[in-house]
């Protein structure tokens, strides 16, 4: 029974979804990798992610109360001081979300020729399991074939008597009816005559029967047209 290949649509779902999941299992890593050697920590991860949403992060505390309107007699330069501050946060937040971007875009790529090359592999694979599978029906039947001829050489060598018996001991009357079709037209003829008792004679009708109703010119040529 054969079985129904994956349509072109179902095949490219599982293709998107394996690159989603690659894609996730990359960004995990790396986000992980750089958390745990130090590079980064949860809260430059944080502030990276705001940057690349486009979102502005909450300055910490100690700044937001520095940028309030002094008091009198405070000094103005503590608001001038705390924005730079934040400035350069952000500056370091935008070149951390760059950096962990770049890695990102590095990993992706590197996914996309992995999945290249799985395809292709995969394709290669199944063009060479197609070429096996042609040549070994090739074989197959050029064995056949082989095998086929063989056996009308051996009836032909047998004499009438013997060969009807090994033809009717055949439990296929179409592959009977192939041999008589396949020898040489005197010496199946004279198998044919052989059959002259009561068992014989029906089993000979029955294969003349398939070789009437394959090749009725064939019928002629044994003397049983009228059967």
């Amino acid at each position: 029974m054969m079985t129904s290949k994956p349509g072109i649509f179902r095949r490219a779902y599982d293709a998107v979804a394996l690159f989603a999941l690659l894609n996730m299992a990359a960004l995990v890593g790396i986000v992980g990798y750089l958390v745990g050697t130090g590079a980064v920590d949860g809260e430059k991860v944080r502030k990276a992610a705001l940057v690349l949403r486009g979102e502005p992060f909450p300055i910490p505390q100690a700044q937001a109360e520095e940028s309030k309107p002094a008091a009198a007699g405070a000094k103005p330069a503590s608001s001038k001081a705390g924005a730079v501050e934040s400035e350069e946060e952000l500056e370091i937040a935008h070149r951390e979300s760059e950096r962990i971007k770049a890695e990102l875009e590095q990993r992706l790529a590197l996914n996309n020729s992995i999945l290249l090359k799985v395809r292709t592999e995969r394709e290669a694979f199944q063009k060479e399991r197609e070429t096996a599978t042609k040549q070994e029906q090739v074989s197959a039947n050029v064995q056949r074939e082989e095998g086929f001829r063989k056996q009308v050489a051996i009836m032909e060598a047998l004499s009438p008597k013997v060969a009807i018996q090994h033809l009717l001991g055949l439990s296929d009357p179409d592959e009977a009816a192939k041999i008589l079709m396949a020898m040489e037209t005197g010496k199946a003829k004279k198998i044919v005559e052989s059959a002259k008792r009561g068992d014989e004679m029906t089993q000979m009708k029955r294969i003349l029967q398939r070789v009437r109703e394959a090749a009725p010119s064939r019928l002629a040529d044994l003397g049983r047209e009228g059967e």
